[in-house]
Parts: structure tokens; C-alpha cells; sequence
């Protein structure tokens, strides 16, 4: 074998596992397009088409270099073969993992094979290797160009989203902030005896405190849905695996037909993400990030490795890959509020800093405790998720971790919003906004059984804040705290009457400003209305669940909160006194008759128009 055959082997033997990680990464990107199709709600960035290939090739260029590396230190045909075969492993593993139902150790073992026939094949028929190398890379470039244009035309927004009508006099601006995952129990503006919401609290002076608001659901998607449609949960699309449709009007598009400039900045990339449907009326819509996390979260194989619960707990980090900071969120949504000179603007902000596995950065992570036990591990995160630990026992002392840790999440993600504010302040911008502060669910901490959230309807995973700050001058007078118990589901008619837009609106309820601007009516107009919140059952919960029974359903009914579970069983807590809902009254001889109106009035809240 002459020198020159020498070097168009090596050659060959380098290019072969990046040609066939080109391959391997186009057919990737084709299945993810089809699976990205059938669901709406994959957590996948719409960048995927460039993210996807560029992390795969960036793997077996790494694992190229080392052993070109190892071959120049050891000249060996092991080597040579070894060089060949273990990227090719690595290609064939990350597409057998997109198939449903195959193990990995299955995937594994046959990736192996794979690996070891093409290896087999590459070295016997190095040249041939190298012609089909030269004839088929260009062409393959072409059709991931072709179809990256194809995606990016086929998913771009409808141009009809983008119009902004001008509107005289300009009305206010509207600034809806929604705090992923925040409970009202652990918020220091609600009493709570740490200090977690210093900042929040601070402004919260400038408006209105809603000491008893209620999500409609206690998960993020419905929820959020129903602060957008004004609609009830039972009456929306939304579920564990269905986006929001087009049935009801949101408020982002009935701002934007009437001049507002529409934007939405969110953090929650799966049930807040542009997929998710909650996109619709919004002329900007941001979700993933172009950072290094999400182009490696992009990829099936370094998805599949980093997402290892063994992996987790060695290097002793729970983060999430793609996670976006509220100083991201912040960076993005003051650039475009900024921007906005010729129209009031709709902006929609949803932070993810309190969501498990409640990893707060320095120094928010030891302020209310030692700090996590090692390192960013959640013990949480795993009894949720890791199937060798799911749902032992937790023990006081993880609990209290837990907790801790969660309430540095909220200081932290506090301190954002007080610069989010304070930013929009100096600006000369907050004096013309109507800002909305809220969360779209709860959390619980094991005070029925269950952590995190969507397993049951007990209040820590229901019960929000609130606060409503008009804009400066607007309703004046209007009390610091209002006590009587309301419902997110009133949030969009709330928005458009306080911005002047409430006439002929499509959204159904009442707008909360009443509680401040009308003593008489508008209070029993609001206590009449129902109090609604409703779950359904999420899959792979364990039987033991709340919600694994069916359907729950709960209702807020002249002082009494009444629980109806899938299996029929019935709950009756008093609003007031049993805030925890640890004594059940529904069994109570002198409370039948309580028992009985609650009833009823769940049964017409559920088939009410209105």
C-alpha cells in the first residue's frame, strides 16, 4: 500500500462517522418533524432543524479528535477500528432511541451490532466509503438547507397577527407578569413569615392585594388558558396532551385588533410555549433560548445521557438543560417594552425560577437554610420522576430542604420583578401600565400526601397571589386589600375594563376593579359568581394520587370550600378557619345542609352558560 493510499484511508476513516453523523442527524431531524406534528406540546425548540444536527456533529467531532489523538500516539489497527466504530455506535444509538418502546439497553445492544457491520464495511471498502463521502455530502447539505426553509416558511406567524391598528387617545399599557408555580402561603405579602417578597411587596402599595384568589386549575396550561379566554377549564381544548385551540378569543388577540402591540416573553417551555396555543394574538412570541443548553437538550442522544438519573446524582445537578432565567426573561421583555413608542403594548412575562426542582442561584440558595444537602440535587425531582425512588417516603428533613430551597427560588425570582419594575420605572414606562401579578397554580409540600402540583385540588396548590396595579392616577382610592375570594378566570374582563375596553368584550365574568369601585353591586355580583377549579387525572400518576381517581372538582360556596373526587367521595372544609383543609366536615350532621347547597351549586357552575 502506497503513502497516498495510507492517507485517503485515514482520511476516510475521519470523514466517515461525521459524514454518517450528517446522515444520522437528517433523518433525526425528519422524525422529529413528523413527532413534532402529531404533538403540538413536545418539548422541542423550534429551532431544532440547525440546533439537532449541529449537537449530534459536535459530539463525534469530539470523539473524531480524540481518537485521531489516540491513533497518532498509538499506531495500531484497533485503533482504526475503534475510531469508526464508536461514533457509529453513537449515531445508530441516538436514532433507536427515537423509537417507541425499545429499552435502552436494547437500543444499546443494537446500535452495538450496527456499529460493528458498518465499521466492518468502511474498513474492508475504505475507497468505495470515500466516493460515497464525496458524492452524497453536498446533497444532503442542499436537502438540510431546503428543509430548514421549508420548516422556517411552514411555521413562520401569520402575517395577520402582526398588524397594529393605531388607537386615540392611547390607552394603557398592559403588563401581565404570571410567577410559575408560586403559592400564595409562602409569600411574605401574604403574611408568610420569611421574607421572600420584599420587592413584590413594595409595589404591591401602589395597588390592590386579592387575599383569596383561586386558580382555575392547578397546573400551568388550563389555567393559563383560562386567564386568557375568560372560560372555565371543562370548557376549553386544553389537556396533558392538547393545546389551547382557536374556539374562544384571547385577550392578547382583542388587544392587538385594538391597537396594542402584542408581546409574550415565557419560561415555561412546554405548557407556556408557543405550542402550547397560549401564542395566539401575541405579534412576538419568545420561548427557547439559542443557548448552549438547548442545542444539547436538541439532540435525542445528549438529551437521553444528561437526563440519566444516575448521571444526576453522580454530578449531583437536577437542572434543567434549557432553563431560562428570570434575568433573561427580564434582558428580553425591557428591550422590546422599550421599544414601544407608537402603541400601548400588551406584554406577557411567565417566570420559571420557583418551578421544581427549586435549584435558586447564590446567594438566594442559603438564605433560608443551610442549602441544598449535595450540591444542586433535588430529592424532590427524583421522588417525582426517577422510577428507582419514586414516591418512597419523604422524610421531614427532605421536606424541609425542599422548602428551603423554594423559598429561595421565590427571593430570587422576587428581586427580578422588583428590577423588572424599577427598570420600567425610570423609564418613565410604569406610570401608563396596568400591571397584573399572579401565578397560575400553587404548590404542595406533602400536606395531603402529594408534592409539586396537578395531583389534587387542596388550596396550597390553588390558592395565588394577586395584585393589581392600575396606573398611576387611575382608580384612585382603591383599597390595599381586598378579602373577598375571586377567581383567575376574571382576569381578561378585569384587563379590558381597566384599559377602557370592556365594552362589548367577548370574555366572560366580571372584572374585579368593581370590589374597589362599587361597594354594593359589583361585591354581589362577584360573590355570586361561582368559584370554580377543576383537575384531571395527569398520566402515569400513581392510583394512590387524589386526581388518579378521576375528575376533581371543587367549588367556593357561602363560606364553605366543597371537593367532589372522581370516585364521588365528597370534601367540605371551612374556608376561613381551616386554611390547610385538614378537618373534612362533609360527614358533619350539622353541616348536611351546607354539604347539600355545595353540591348543587357545583352541579349548576358546571353546566351554567356563565
Amino acid at each position: 500500500m502506497t503513502m497516498d493510499d495510507r492517507h485517503t484511508r485515514t482520511r476516510t476513516f475521519t470523514q466517515f462517522p461525521l459524514w454518517l453523523a450528517l446522515v444520522g442527524a437528517f433523518v433525526e431531524v425528519l422524525l422529529l418533524y413528523v413527532e413534532k406534528h402529531r404533538d403540538a406540546l413536545m418539548l422541542l425548540s423550534g429551532s431544532f432543524v440547525w440546533m439537532t444536527p449541529l449537537a449530534l456533529l459536535t459530539v463525534i467531532a469530539v470523539v473524531v479528535a480524540v481518537c485521531a489523538l489516540v491513533a497518532r500516539l498509538w499506531r495500531h489497527t484497533t485503533v482504526t477500528w475503534i475510531s469508526v466504530f464508536v461514533p457509529s455506535s453513537l449515531v445508530a444509538l441516538n436514532l433507536l432511541i427515537l423509537i417507541p418502546g425499545v429499552s435502552h439497553f436494547a437500543a444499546a445492544l443494537l446500535a452495538a451490532g450496527v456499529a460493528v457491520q458498518l465499521t466492518r464495511a468502511v474498513v474492508r471498502q475504505a475507497e468505495a466509503a470515500g466516493r460515497l463521502i464525496q458524492r452524497s455530502t453536498f446533497p444532503i447539505a442542499v436537502a438540510f438547507m431546503a428543509f430548514g426553509a421549508f420548516q422556517w416558511w411552514t411555521s413562520r406567524p401569520d402575517a395577520a397577527s402582526l398588524v397594529v391598528n393605531r388607537a386615540t387617545p392611547r390607552p394603557p399599557n398592559v403588563l401581565l407578569i404570571t410567577l410559575d408555580t408560586v403559592r400564595a402561603a409562602n409569600l411574605s405579602v401574604y403574611g408568610y413569615a420569611r421574607q421572600t417578597t420584599p420587592q413584590i411587596e413594595r409595589f404591591s402599595k401602589q395597588g390592590v392585594v386579592f387575599a383569596e384568589a383561586l386558580s382555575t386549575a392547578p397546573w400551568t396550561l388550563p389555567s393559563h388558558a383560562s386567564m386568557f379566554t375568560g372560560h372555565w377549564p371543562h370548557e376549553l381544548s386544553t389537556d396533558h396532551e392538547t393545546p389551547l385551540d382557536d374556539a374562544f378569543p384571547t385577550l392578547a388577540e382583542y388587544l392587538r385588533d385594538r391597537g396594542y402591540a402584542t408581546a409574550g416573553f415565557v419560561a415555561n417551555l412546554k405548557y407556556v410555549g408557543a405550542g402550547s396555543g397560549l401564542s395566539r394574538g401575541f405579534a412576538r412570541y419568545e420561548d427557547y433560548s439559542p443557548s448552549i443548553g438547548e442545542v444539547a437538550s436538541s439532540s435525542t442522544l445528549v438529551r437521553t445521557i444528561a437526563d440519566n438519573f444516575r448521571l444526576r446524582r453522580l454530578i449531583q445537578n437536577d437542572e434543567h438543560l434549557n432553563r431560562i432565567t428570570a434575568d433573561e426573561l427580564n434582558t428580553r421583555a425591557l428591550g422590546w417594552m422599550g421599544a414601544q413608542s407608537d402603541a400601548p403594548f400588551f406584554a406577557f412575562l411567565n417566570y420559571f425560577d420557583a418551578h421544581e426542582p427549586y435549584l435558586p442561584p447564590p446567594p438566594f440558595d442559603r438564605q433560608f437554610g443551610p442549602g441544598r444537602a449535595h450540591g444542586r440535587h433535588s430529592p424532590l425531582h427524583h421522588w417525582l420522576w426517577n422510577p428507582a425512588v419514586r414516591h418512597r417516603p419523604f422524610d421531614d428533613a427532605d421536606r424541609q430542604e425542599e422548602i428551603d430551597a423554594y423559598d429561595g427560588g421565590l427571593a430570587h425570582l422576587d428581586a427580578a420583578v422588583g428590577r423588572l419594575l424599577d427598570r420600567l420605572d425610570q423609564q418613565g414606562i410604569l406610570a401608563n401600565t396596568l400591571v397584573v401579578i399572579t401565578s397560575d397554580h400553587g404548590e404542595e409540600f406533602g400536606e395531603h400526601g402529594v408534592y409539586e402540583h396537578g395531583y389534587s385540588l387542596y388550596r396550597p396548590s390553588v390558592h395565588v397571589p394577586l395584585i393589581v396595579i392600575p396606573p398611576r392616577g387611575a382608580d384612585g382610592g382603591a383599597p390595599a386589600s381586598i378579602s373577598t375570594p375571586v377567581s383567575l378566570r376574571d382576569l381578561a374582563a378585569t384587563v379590558v375594563d381597566m384599559v377602557g375596553l370592556g365594552e362589548g368584550a367577548p370574555f366572560p365574568g366580571y372584572s374585579l376593579a368593581g370590589l374597589w369601585r362599587d361597594s354594593g353591586g359589583a361585591t354581589a355580583a362577584m360573590t355570586s359568581s361561582p368559584l370554580l377549579t377543576t383537575v384531571t387525572p395527569s398520566p402515569g400518576q400513581p392510583d394512590w394520587f387524589p386526581s388518579s381517581k378521576g375528575d376533581m372538582k371543587a367549588l367556593v360556596h357561602q363560606g364553605m370550600r366543597y371537593i367532589r373526587n372522581g370516585d364521588g367521595r365528597e370534601e367540605l372544609y371551612d374556608f376561613a378557619a381551616d386554611r390547610w383543609e385538614r378537618i373534612n366536615l362533609a360527614a358533619s350532621p350539622d353541616r348536611q345542609q351546607a354539604l347539600a347547597d355545595a353540591r348543587a351549586a357545583l352541579d349548576r357552575a358546571l353546566t351554567r352558560d356563565k
